[in-house]
Parts: C-alpha cells; sequence; structure tokens
C-alpha cells in the first residue's frame, strides 16, 4: 500500500509471521527507489571555474545616452545644487530629448 506525502512515498509494511528479513529488506530498497523517483533533481553545482569564466565577460560600449549624461552631469548639478540624483537624471533626460538628431550623432562612437 502507498502513500503520498509532499512528494515522497512511504509504504506500510505490515509483519506477517512468515515474513523474512530479506523481504523485508526488499520493501526498503523498493522504498528507496520510489523517493529517489518523487524527488526533485538536484541543481548542478557551478564551479570555480565557470564562475571566473562568467565574470571575465567585456564589459558593453557606452550608448549615446549615456556618454552625454556623463559630459552633462557636472553642469546640471553645479546650475541645480539642491537637486536630488532622481531630480538631475530628469534634466538630462529633459536636454537629451530636446537634441536634434544630428547634435545627438556626435555622442554615437
Amino acid at each position: 500500500m502507498a502513500n503520498e506525502k509532499k512528494g515522497k512515498v512511504s509504504l506500510t509494511i505490515r509483519s506477517q509471521r512468515n515474513n523474512s528479513k530479506n523481504a523485508l529488506s526488499n520493501d526498503a530498497s523498493k522504498l528507496k527507489e520510489l523517493n529517489q523517483a518523487f524527488e526533485e533533481p538536484k541543481k548542478a553545482k557551478t564551479t570555480k571555474k565557470a564562475k571566473k569564466e562568467k565574470k571575465e565577460k567585456k564589459p558593453r560600449k557606452l550608448n549615446a545616452y549615456m556618454v552625454f549624461a556623463m559630459e552633462v552631469r557636472e553642469s546640471v548639478k553645479k546650475n541645480h545644487p539642491t537637486a536630488s540624483i532622481i531630480e538631475i537624471a530628469k534634466k538630462i533626460g529633459e536636454k537629451w530629448r530636446a537634441m536634434s538628431d544630428a547634435e545627438k550623432a556626435k555622442y554615437k562612437k
């Protein structure tokens, strides 16, 4: 008789006068097999070598907006000394949107 509880199977073993030790060990081995079948597969461990290879990715090139933002940020900070980081970013974004495509082309490399 098999009962399922939270992904594991347990067997109910009834004691009988004629059961031998071999029958009990067979039931125990069947129980192990069933539990292994219902267990979720374990995730493969990442090795140190795999982690190191993952870290060695080359950084991407900055897009035109980021190059523009890096150049303009200091002047925006000087013009608005009490502005928060978010407000500065919004003002830089407004400047970028106000620029023409010809002006933006200067920052594309």
